[in-house]
């Protein structure tokens, strides 16, 4: 099976992540889903909507370099 790995940048998108978490994890075919948030150490609730989605996401938060960085 083909694993598709999916990266998502973030810092403080508390009012988007949770949209665009459904939309990657909705998407369905004959592959092995592995989607990845890096986000740069936001401070307006964006972490506490990722950890709601427990081990269906990998993500860390850390802060970077600005958002080619992460």
């Amino acid at each position: 099976m083909v694993k598709v790995s999916i990266v998502t940048p973030s810092y403080n998108q508390a009012q988007f992540i949770e949209e665009t978490i459904k939309s990657i994890l909705s998407q369905k075919g004959d592959f092995e889903l592995e989607y990845i948030i890096t986000d740069a150490g936001s401070t307006d609730g964006t972490l506490d909507i990722i950890k709601k989605y427990g081990k269906k996401i990998k993500w860390v938060s850390e802060k970077d370099k600005g958002q080619a960085d992460g």
